[in-house]
């Protein structure tokens, strides 16, 4: 190879030299600011994940705190404020997960009260009292970039979303006793003029004329479904209450069952007959059964007899009260009731079947009964339900809230 050959050669691969560093500068910077983005968006989303947790906390902590009516809604929104902000995302400035309240209830705030309908899996804004259920969380924010700046992106957006469910027990607590006494929906529901929670209502079952009075608030209940209750099965079911052999097998909220108003004579004096010898065993052994209503107030401390009772969806007047519970209905929630007065004026019985001076409600119908009470033979059973927590698993259905389940559940996140 001639020498001009080489020098020729020489001088091409000297500035091939310079070529590959801008080629390996260039790389470098593609490379670099690949990581870069790599690192925002790894930082985006650990916020997004630290955000919803604090979501999750906040809308549990709200469910929790659901009542039998809108007298708690305050209490809600506090709640899920107040765990949002104990559960901060990471930033370098540790920036708090602030809810607005949102005490409108605007479909887009950050605490939104509802009904969760668990079949459709849907959730609507509500401020129905009895029938709200569910409490959605979310927050919108934008965490800062580091390397996304060189493009001039300063931040992204992070968001989440979160919705918790406190529903009615499906069923009663495990072992306890279950009565075939029902009760109306009515006390739980609100309307334009009846908006009382029904805690801590009493109860008042006439059985004289088959008919419902305008405070009659009860029926018998068929326990294996639909159908007319039928006196044998009724009178095992009170037998095996009275003895503490309950139904094992008890009917789940959403399932029919058959009710009637009518008078069932030798059935009222076998229920008579099991709540004298329970109150009487309750008060040789001390025993005290408390019933509140929804604003924790006493409404009745002394003995009884306490067993579970199906709550039944009923027709409702304008004013709240029950027409006559008959035929077959739709199941929708589980109370305590404690007896706490039989009144039978058949036969040769007088009028009330214990002496009761806890229970100052139903007390004058002892010396002074209504009217209609008074004037021929009259059977009735009376007592209260309570509002409460029963220890058993939630029903998935919306229904109006008679007591509350143990159990929270988070039923749908999404960012």
């Amino acid at each position: 190879m001639t020498p001009r050959r080489r020098s020729t050669i020489r001088r091409t691969l000297a500035g091939e030299r310079g070529t590959a560093v801008l080629l390996t500068i260039g790389m470098m910077v593609f490379i670099l600011a690949m990581i870069g983005v790599a690192v925002d968006l790894a930082y985006q989303f650990a916020a997004i994940g630290e955000i919803e947790k604090s979501v999750e906390a906040a809308a549990l902590a709200g469910a929790g705190n659901l009542g039998f009516n809108d007298s708690v809604f305050p209490t809600v929104r506090a709640a899920a404020v107040q765990y949002a902000g104990l559960n901060p995302y990471h930033n370098p400035l540790g920036m708090l997960v602030n809810l607005n309240p949102n005490p409108a209830n605007v479909p887009s705030g950050d605490v939104v009260l509802g009904i969760w309908d668990n079949a459709a899996a849907t959730f609507t804004p509500s401020l129905d009292g009895t029938m709200v259920n569910a409490v959605r969380c979310q927050f919108t924010t934008t965490v800062p970039t580091t390397f996304l700046r060189v493009l001039g992106v300063q931040s992204l957006p992070v968001s989440a979303s979160s919705i918790a469910v406190a529903n009615p027990p499906a069923l009663p607590p495990p072992n306890s006793c279950v009565f075939p006494i029902g009760l109306s929906s009515c006390p739980f529901q609100n309307n334009e003029v009846y908006t009382s929670s029904g805690c801590g209502k009493t109860i008042k079952f006439i059985t004289s004329n088959g008919q419902a009075d305008s405070s009659n608030t009860a029926a018998w209940v068929n326990m294996s479904g639909p159908g007319t209750p039928t006196p044998s099965t009724l009178n095992a079911e009170i037998d095996a209450a009275e003895t503490g052999q309950c139904n094992s097998n008890p009917p789940a909220v959403g399932s029919t069952v058959g009710t009637n108003n009518g008078m069932a004579a030798n059935v009222f004096q076998n229920l008579k007959q099991a709540f004298i010898t329970n109150f009487n065993n309750s008060v040789a052994q001390g025993k005290t059964y408390t019933i509140k209503d929804s604003q924790d107030q006493t409404m009745y401390s002394g003995p009884g007899w306490e067993v579970y009772v199906p709550i039944v969806e009923t027709n409702c007047t304008a004013d709240g009260s029950t027409q006559a519970i008959q035929g077959d209905h739709r199941l929708i929630g589980w109370t305590r009731f404690v007896m706490t007065q039989a009144y039978d004026t058949t036969g040769q019985s007088t009028g009330c079947a214990v002496s009761n001076p806890y229970d100052e409600a139903t007390a004058s119908y002892c010396t002074n009964p209504p009217p209609e009470l008074n004037g021929g033979a009259s059977r009735s059973i009376f007592g209260y339900y309570d509002c409460g927590m029963i220890q058993s698993p939630p029903t998935l259905e919306p229904v109006p809230r008679a007591a509350i389940g143990n159990r929270l559940r988070l039923v749908k996140m999404y960012r």
